[in-house]
């Protein structure tokens, strides 16, 4: 009996404890189409840039920016500060560790999970704070700041950034994207900008130095919105696995109470039938 009562109690709390993540869930859903509207793209920016490579001969310019080398790069993983990820976190880790070259290239990480799993690795990282959706633009300014201040000290060149994506609620992947190097012109784009006879007030590696400075925090402003849809599908996910786990506990459950409740009625049918039995012969 108090078998019973156990399991009883179990399926019970199974029921409220998926009440709640039903609720964690709508909201999971809620979060993820609101950020999805209010995410924008500023695509035009790298339209520009690329206006503005086309009306140069890059070649002629000499600039680390533009050629990377053989310099050190940096590579950020942006991680959220919150579990309930299913993994996603992880699987940005790893893949930034991949790109690292050992004790050369320097691991930037954005969010309190990721230092859980970056830390396992054994790799030195320089760490920021989980994106935040109201203070989004300040902090990929200061990740923006911080990684030209390295670069003025010629500490790395380059920067990619691996992040996750959501390619719709129920579909995640991990994706890389390079900051730094600059894409240099392309030959199957055309501008109708000339620059060869305008005079220019600043000279072409300023103006250089500064477009890349705008672009970079630009791209990591976009990054960290993508990231923050990704981070609510991921959730939701995660809660949708943790609840059909629950149905299935309970669907066991429910068979193990009915057995027991059978075997309960059962025992009690042959203690009654027994005594009706002992009764009927003392009557006699």
């Amino acid at each position: 009996m108090l078998e019973l009562t156990k399991v009883k109690k179990n399926i019970e709390f199974n029921d409220r404890f998926k009440s709640i993540l039903e609720v964690l869930k709508s909201i999971a859903v809620s979060q993820f189409h609101m950020l999805e509207r209010k995410l924008n793209i500023f695509e035009p920016f790298d339209h520009l840039l690329q206006d503005f490579f086309d009306s140069i001969d890059t070649n002629q310019i000499n600039h680390p920016l533009l050629q990377g080398g053989n310099y050190a790069k940096a590579v950020i993983a942006v991680t959220s500060d919150q579990g309930l990820l299913g993994g996603l976190n992880m699987r940005v880790v790893s893949a930034a560790l991949s790109l690292l070259r050992p004790s050369r290239d320097y691991l930037v990480i954005i969010g309190e999970q990721g230092k859980v799993y970056a830390r396992q690795g054994k790799t030195p990282f320089t760490t920021f704070p989980g994106v935040h959706d109201y203070e989004r633009h300040k902090q990929a300014l200061s990740l923006r700041n911080y990684l030209f201040e390295k670069i003025n000290q010629k500490k790395f060149m380059s920067v990619q950034v691996v992040y996750p994506h959501a390619i719709s609620l129920v579909n995640q992947k991990i994706e890389q994207a390079t900051l730094l190097p600059l894409p240099r012109d392309s030959a199957a784009s055309a501008s109708d900008i000339d620059l060869s006879q305008a005079i220019l007030e600043s000279s072409l590696v300023h103006m250089l130095e500064f477009l890349a400075y705008l672009r970079v925090g630009s791209r990591l402003e976009d990054i960290f919105g993508i990231s923050r849809v990704a981070e609510m599908a991921a959730r939701y996910m995660r809660l949708e696995e943790s609840t059909q786990k629950i149905q299935e506990m309970n669907r066991k459950l429910k068979l193990q109470y009915f057995r027991l409740r059978h075997a309960v009625i059962d025992q009690s049918m042959r203690e009654l039938f027994s005594a009706r039995m002992l009764y009927a012969e003392d009557a006699f």
